[in-house]
C-alpha cells in the first residue's frame, strides 16, 4: 500500500492512565515522528470494519465484488488519510495514540500488515487507583464513567486492554512497553523502542528531553497533560497501596489476579 503519510503509520495504546500520553509526548519530541493529541476516531473505524466484515461480506461480495481484503483497503486508506495532514505539515513519520487502540491491535494489524503497534503495560493496581480519581463522563448518558466509579469496572478494562495487546506477541512489529521500566530508566526503555524503529541516537536524545517540547494545552483528551509536562520520575508507581481500600484491592485481584500474575505484577 501506497501511504498518503509516507511511511507505515504507528499505532499507540493501553488502558486509560496506563502512560500513554507520557509516550506520546516522548516519541513527538523527537521530531522525527510525530505524534498529535488522541484522534479517537481509529477505534470506532475499527470497530465498524470488524461489524462489517463479520455481519455484511456476504452482500457486499455477492453484489459488489467487494471481499474482504478489498475492504480493509478501504478502511486502511480512510485512516491513512486522516493522518495525511499531520505528515504533511511536518514531514515527520506519523503516530497516532488513543488509549483504546489497544483493544483493536488485531483489527489494525489486518489493516496495517507493516505498522508498529506500541502497548504501554502499567499495574493495573495502579491504573484502577488512577481511573477511580476522574470524572470522566458518559457522552451518551452525561453519568459518570463505570470505570471511574467501580474498582472491578476499571480492572475488567485493564485486563481487556491487556489481554488484547498480548494477542499480538510474536508478531515482530508488537512492541510492549512497561509503564515501570519507563519511569525507572526512560533513557534503556525508550532507546529499546527506538531501536525497534530504526531511529537514530539524535532522536532519542531529543525524545527524552520531551518536557522542553510538550504542549500541555494541545490535547483536550488528555487528562494527564499536566503530569506529563513535568519531568519523569516514579512517584505514582505502587500508588494502589495507599489510594485503595483493601475491599477495592481484593475486588481488582479478584478479576485482574492471573493476568497480574502473568505480567509480573503479583
Amino acid at each position: 500500500m501506497h501511504y498518503a503519510v509516507g511511511k507505515s503509520p504507528i499505532f499507540i495504546g493501553g488502558a486509560p492512565r496506563s502512560g500513554t500520553t507520557l509516550l506520546r509526548a516522548i516519541v513527538n519530541a523527537s521530531r522525527n515522528i510525530v505524534c498529535g493529541p488522541e484522534m479517537r476516531v481509529i477505534p470506532a473505524l475499527c470497530h465498524l470494519n470488524q461489524q462489517i466484515e463479520d455481519g455484511h461480506m456476504d452482500v457486499l461480495q455477492a453484489n459488489y465484488g467487494l471481499d474482504a481484503q478489498a475492504l480493509h483497503d478501504r478502511f486502511a486508506r480512510t485512516i491513512d488519510q486522516l493522518l495525511a495532514p499531520l505528515h504533511l505539515k511536518t514531514g515527520a513519520r506519523v503516530a497516532e495514540k488513543t488509549p483504546a487502540n489497544i483493544l483493536h491491535f488485531p483489527r489494525l494489524r489486518r489493516l496495517f500488515p507493516d505498522s508498529p503497534l506500541i502497548a504501554v503495560v502499567r499495574d493495573g493496581r495502579d491504573v484502577v487507583a488512577s481511573l477511580l480519581c476522574m470524572d470522566w463522563t458518559d457522552a451518551h448518558t452525561g453519568q459518570p464513567m463505570a470505570i471511574t466509579r467501580d474498582a472491578g469496572a476499571a480492572a475488567q478494562l485493564w485486563v481487556d486492554s491487556v489481554e488484547a495487546g498480548r494477542r499480538l506477541a510474536g508478531d515482530p512489529g508488537f512492541t510492549e512497553l512497561v509503564y515501570e521500566r519507563l519511569a525507572r530508566d526512560p533513557q534503556a526503555e525508550i532507546g529499546r523502542l527506538f531501536l525497534r524503529l530504526g531511529e537514530s541516537e539524535d532522536a532519542l536524545a531529543r525524545a527524552l528531553d520531551h518536557v522542553r517540547h510538550f504542549d500541555k494545552r494541545a490535547g483536550q483528551a488528555e487528562s494527564s497533560a499536566d503530569r506529563v509536562a513535568q519531568p519523569i520520575d516514579t512517584a505514582a508507581i505502587g500508588r494502589w497501596q495507599r489510594d485503595l481500600s483493601p475491599a477495592q484491592i481484593r475486588q481488582v485481584e479478584a478479576i485482574a489476579g492471573p493476568t497480574l500474575e502473568a505480567m509480573g505484577y503479583a
